[in-house]
């Protein structure tokens, strides 16, 4: 099959999220005229007989479900996975089913390995697909220690096992809360009419302003995945992050957390991912999101459709 695709289109795909991994377009080609090749050795030599796309990753369907749900534009999905190289080396096995399924929303931009996404709307729930993908539509020159080097094609077995509405999300999400709470035998966390979870840690001052909008104040923070006490965001040095309460330029989970406190005061919160930071890409394997969110390739370190935690420490308010 001969791919009619420009390369000027190829380019915008590739550079599709937050301009992750950017190529110059003489790169582009030689790349992709190099997976092309290997690719198509690969399949030869091993006597696949995959479906190719113009987009150059090639597919298989493994299992069918012909009642299942076609998979199209903005669906959330939940799918089992596992990635590894042509070579045969394992870069993430995700197929436990007695988990959750990884999340990611089908749209330009949704998540990386790209060809994953890309395949979404050729499957029904239920259904898996072996995908056999080029660099270019994968992690193109980007290396990560032993796990990822540069270049590699990838053969992707994938169980597109579900789609969720918004608020199957926020119900998921709020199963997650609860479950964690239970598991940590955590008190003192109160839910709030916007969804989050707010415990003072810290009593503050008594005499202390009590927060308003438009009150500027300074604290110290750490944000957390909700698996994880490894911080993936927290403030740096001896002086603290300032904010304005109430200002549009704020994640609203800082707005939330932050009106209504006292200087001293220190809390911890619990906020599902539609109060945290919204939509963002998602990345598989998870181990090289804040690699990438370093290296500038991501706009933003905490992972979609999952809650986080913010700790916060109130050192003035003015």
């Amino acid at each position: 099959m001969i791919r009619i695709i420009s390369l000027s289109l190829m380019v915008g795909l590739i550079i599709g999220i937050s301009g992750c991994f950017p190529v110059a377009e003489s790169d582009l080609q030689n790349a992709i005229d190099r997976d092309d090749r290997l690719l198509a050795n690969f399949l030869s030599r091993n006597n696949i007989d995959a479906i190719e796309t113009q987009l150059g990753y090639f597919y298989k369907k493994e299992i069918s479900n012909e009642t299942g749900n076609q998979i199209i534009n903005n669906d959330n999905v939940g799918v089992y996975y596992e990635i590894k190289t042509i070579d045969g080396q394992l870069i993430e096995d995700y197929t436990d089913e007695n988990k959750s399924p990884r999340i990611y929303r089908h749209t330009e931009g949704g998540l990386i390995p790209r060809a994953i996404n890309f395949a979404s709307g050729l499957a029904k729930t239920g259904e898996t697909f072996a995908l056999y993908v080029p660099s270019y539509l994968a992690y193109q020159e980007y290396s990560y220690q032993q796990l990822i080097l540069p270049n590699s094609n990838l053969v992707v077995k994938v169980k597109y096992a579900k789609t969720y509405t918004a608020n199957e999300i926020k119900e998921m999400e709020e199963e997650m809360i609860l479950d964690f709470i239970a598991e940590k035998n955590l008190e003192g966390f109160l839910k709030t009419t916007d969804s989050i979870y707010v415990k003072t840690t810290k009593e503050g001052e008594a005499n202390s302003k009590i927060t308003t909008n438009g009150d500027v104040i300074s604290f110290t923070y750490q944000i957390l995945q909700l698996d994880s006490e490894t911080p993936i965001a927290q403030s740096t040095g001896s002086t603290p992050f300032q904010i304005t309460v109430g200002s549009d330029s704020n994640p609203e989970f800082i707005n939330l957390s932050l009106k209504g406190v006292k200087k001293g005061q220190e809390i911890e919160v619990i906020i599902p991912s539609h109060r945290g930071f919204g939509l963002s890409a998602q990345v598989f394997p998870f181990t090289i999101r804040k690699d990438l969110f370093e290296k500038g390739f991501l706009t933003q370190i905490a992972r979609p459709f999952e809650p986080i935690i913010f700790r916060a420490a109130v050192t003035n308010i003015r």
